[in-house]
């Protein structure tokens, strides 16, 4: 019988080809990681975005949970791609953050990635209607539709040119101007300051043209329409009654 101190030393080498066995048996821990998050640097509004995240590593199933900085996720939450609409974000730099949950401590959990969305083009006013030397209460009805049409853009604006015609009385303009802001404002509740009149001088017949102005867009001016010479008016057509001033 051997003696228990060279039974020991017999064990030792044993002991350690036994572990280096298990070890050479037992796969190392792949790390799942999110290296980049792909998308484009910039995109024209309204159009939309697609991010996608590229991750290492195989024996982990991978969760992704997507945050963005602005717009709404319309598809692929939970994937490794999403889809972002862009619709009204001109100007405005979108940031994807994808997290990778159940990564083992030390991966690469998350990655992000802006795309700026450029603004749109300057858009001009879009004509709603236009009318010349209507009864009022004709006016009204005309101006009833505009204001439902203001109503359903709130960020729009409301412009109103006026010619004169080329017989006219004097400031029959900014009377019907004003009585045309009045409507809208005091009657059906648009707000003051969305309402704009611009009086544009003269024209062969009187002409009311009512536009709407999205957010963001150039308003025509009265140059772009027709307009008489001051010369050929003529102050000759009779105030209506209810135009008159009192004294």
């Amino acid at each position: 019988m051997l003696p228990r101190t060279i039974l020991k030393l017999l064990l030792i080498p044993a002991a350690l080809t036994v572990a280096s066995v298990v070890r050479a048996q037992t796969p190392l821990t792949t790390c799942v990681s999110i290296e980049v998050v792909n998308g484009p640097t910039e995109v024209e509004q309204g159009v939309p975005v697609v991010f996608k995240a590229t991750v290492t590593g195989t024996n982990l199933k991978s969760e992704f949970k997507w945050t963005i900085s602005a717009g709404t996720i319309t598809s692929g939450q939970g994937t490794d791609e999403i889809t972002v609409d862009s619709t009204g974000l001109g100007g405005v730099e979108i940031t994807a953050t994808v997290e990778l949950a159940g990564a083992p401590p030390g991966c690469k959990a998350s990655s992000s990635k802006p795309t700026q969305v450029k603004n749109a083009p300057p858009a001009c006013g879009l004509p709603f209607d236009q009318y010349g030397d209507i009864a009022y209460e004709d006016e009204k009805a005309r101006l009833d539709n505009f204001a439902i049409q203001l109503a359903n853009e709130p960020q729009a604006s409301g412009y109103i040119f006026m010619f004169a015609g080329a017989e006219t009385y004097k400031n029959e303009s900014a009377e019907r101007l004003a009585r045309a802001k009045s409507w809208l404002v005091d009657v059906r509740g648009t707000d003051r300051n969305r309402v704009v009149t611009n009086d544009c001088g003269y024209a062969r017949d009187l002409s009311i043209r009512l536009i709407v102005l999205p957010l963001g867009a150039n308003p025509p001016d009265c140059a772009a329409f027709v307009s008489t010479p001051f010369s050929d008016v003529k102050f000759t057509k009779p105030r209506p009654k209810s135009s008159k001033r009192r004294h």
